[in-house]
């Protein structure tokens, strides 16, 4: 019987240590939702779906995670499709020359539990800027009609519109932008 435990022990020192967990952004339940501010009146919002990347997830060390992420430009709506017209035009967005929103994550900061916030390059327009997002862990959880394990988060942040390029159409749309981000990953 010692000689089981002795074996079970130098056995355990040989395994390596536990890999971080890598998904794949389902592009489906995953989005980045925007606001405006229109006129000073209203802040409407609009969506960009078609989300492809992947996280990793270093759960003993989660500052060792890391994000990569695009948005399918040309998936952007706000309902109002004359807008949406002008928004896609190379008048604004120009998506046939730039189709993919980019975020390059360059450091991961937990501030909580489930809380993080999460620096790195995004590039919207053409135009790259460092920003910050705060993120929450929603869960992690087995999706039966998947039939796998994935995790969901929530990231907030702030934009200026003219950092990337895109102020024009103001005072109709103001400078600063919410975005509101959800990820499912599987």
């Amino acid at each position: 019987m010692r000689a089981l435990l002795v074996m079970m022990a130098v056995g355990g020192l040989a395994l390596p240590a536990a890999a971080a967990d890598t998904y794949t952004i389902e592009p489906k339940h995953s989005s980045a939702q925007f606001t405006y501010p229109h006129f000073g009146l209203s802040h409407p919002t609009g969506k960009v779906m078609g989300a492809q990347g992947s996280l990793v997830i270093d759960s003993d060390d989660p500052a060792k995670s890391s994000v990569t992420a695009s948005l399918d430009m040309a998936t952007l709506t706000t309902a109002l499709p004359e807008f949406d017209d002008l928004l896609k035009s190379d008048k604004y967005f120009d998506v046939t020359q730039f189709p993919k929103a980019t975020f390059v994550s360059t450091l991961v900061e937990p501030t909580g539990e489930k809380t993080a916030k999460v620096t790195g390059d995004l590039t919207v327009h053409g135009v790259t800027q460092s920003v910050v997002l705060d993120v929450t862990f929603n869960r992690k959880a087995f999706n039966p009609a998947l039939f796998k394990t994935g995790v969901g988060f929530t990231a907030t942040t702030q934009l200026s519109r003219k950092a990337f390029g895109l102020g024009n159409l103001e005072p109709v749309v103001g400078d600063d932008i919410g975005l509101l981000i959800e990820v499912e990953a599987y």
